[in-house]
């Protein structure tokens, strides 16, 4: 089962030591489609960067393989890293979010793609985006058209970097 965006939120994450209660879990991937690393937003906590993989259990929980100490704060991240990166984020969390340096926020925020974009004489909004089961990878861009017509874009589809370019 594919793991979605909208439901990597309020999820608990099992990890090898440790268990944590989340508020948002986001993946940041790069031109390949291929998941470099979780942003995972920790209730009562800082946030926090991890890799993958990340899956579902039976019991809709989050696990990964990762233990408490693999979690890095997300200072360790160079603001440039983003430039590289995308993320969908439709609540635009990052505005506001704690535990932040704004030099890390202003590099977060260009990479988000929830907004529209045209391709073959239609504009699309952003949905959703779709992990592969293991979560190392993103399977499709989820969006929808004036239309309100669904439409699943993969790798084949989009070229994240002319799709939404950086300024």
């Amino acid at each position: 089962m594919d793991l979605t965006q909208r439901h990597l939120v309020n999820r608990r994450l099992r990890l090898a030591d440790a268990e944590l209660v989340t508020k948002y879990v986001f993946p940041f991937w790069d031109g390949g489609w291929r998941i470099a690393f979780y942003l995972v937003d920790r209730l009562g906590r800082p946030p926090v960067i991890m890799g993958p993989p990340i899956r579902e259990t039976r019991d809709r929980d989050l696990a990964s393989p990762l233990k408490i100490s693999d979690l890095r704060g997300v200072e360790s991240t160079e603001p440039g890293r983003f430039v590289e990166l995308y993320h969908y984020d439709p609540w635009w969390v990052f505005r506001g979010m704690g535990g932040i340096p704004d030099p890390l926020r202003r590099a977060i925020l260009p990479s988000n793609i929830a907004r529209t974009f045209l391709l073959d004489g239609h504009e699309w909004k952003v949905y959703d985006v779709e992990a592969e089961a293991d979560a190392e990878r993103i399977h499709a861009i989820v969006a929808k058209d004036e239309s309100f017509r669904r439409r699943d874009f993969t790798a084949a589809d989009l070229n994240l970097s002319v799709t939404w370019p950086r300024k």
